[in-house]
């Protein structure tokens, strides 16, 4: 038996909207690894464009990772499409895939999967930002 299998597996509750989660709550990390190590990305449903394609107004995402190494530590999501959506995130919490890493995956557009792309694009993009300091040197001394 995996002892930690359970840390991946999703649940949903079929209502109107589904809610869905995996892993552990925003609490639950912040008391696990400490606040200042814990970050949180929100997007509320009506902000995405297939929400707005759709007429949705009510339903977020919301995932849990650390600060630094983008670990994905849990999600939750409330969305007609809750339990596909929280399905991605469980396949990327399993293969140890950093949430920043997300945006690398290419998602049909206009698709409810793609906010999750988009919300991991916006790390990826602060991350290349830091970066660009050390290919400005690189690039300086020939490398």
């Amino acid at each position: 038996k995996d002892p930690g299998m359970m840390d991946f597996v999703p649940g949903t509750t079929f209502t109107d909207p589904q809610v869905a989660s995996v892993g552990l709550t925003e609490e639950a990390a912040k008391e696990k690894y400490g606040a200042h190590k814990v970050c949180v990305a929100f997007k509320e449903l009506k902000e995405t464009d297939r929400a707005i394609c759709d007429n949705i107004d009510e339903g977020y995402i919301k995932v849990v990772y650390l600060k630094g190494n983008y670990k994905i530590l849990g999600a939750s999501i409330s969305s007609p499409v809750a339990g596909e959506l929280i399905a991605e995130i469980s396949v990327a919490m399993k293969s140890k895939m950093s949430f920043d890493m997300l945006a690398t995956v290419i998602h049909t557009y206009p698709s409810h999967s793609f906010a999750l792309q988009a919300m991991a694009a916006e790390l990826y993009y602060e991350k290349l930002v830091k970066l660009k300091p050390i290919l400005n040197f690189l690039k300086k001394i020939g490398l």
